[in-house]
């Protein structure tokens, strides 16, 4: 669903864009809009990749923190849980996550952190 609407975001923006080019403010507001594009590119190719630039398509990554509450008990065995494990399923583009696919937490003991 989410998909979905991101598509017609970007299906009306070039419809947009499109219309515009075809107008006398298209002149000065087609190269200001792409110059902006380009500086938000650069910054976003500037930033710590969460992946290798390389990197293109669906992938999963995994945070770790302690839990903070201390009720919480392993998902694997019942146990009370010394790590919350934070997972998150993003579509990548050059190693910058461009879509959250999933995300979600599991608090896991020593014994099933590997």
């Amino acid at each position: 669903m989410r998909f979905r609407r991101e598509l017609a975001v970007v299906v009306a923006l070039f419809v947009l864009v499109g219309a515009l080019a075809r107008t006398g403010a298209g002149r000065f507001v087609l190269p200001v809009v792409s110059l902006g594009v380009a500086v938000a590119l650069g910054v976003l190719l500037l930033k710590q990749p969460a992946y290798s630039r390389t990197t293109f398509g669906p992938r999963t990554r995994i945070l770790e923190s302690t839990p903070n509450t201390s009720d919480a008990v392993c998902v694997e065995c019942g146990s009370p849980a010394t790590t919350l494990r934070h997972y998150v399923r993003e579509w990548v583009v050059l190693g910058v996550p461009v879509v959250l696919l999933d995300d979600g937490k599991n608090p896991v003991c020593d014994d099933h952190r590997d």
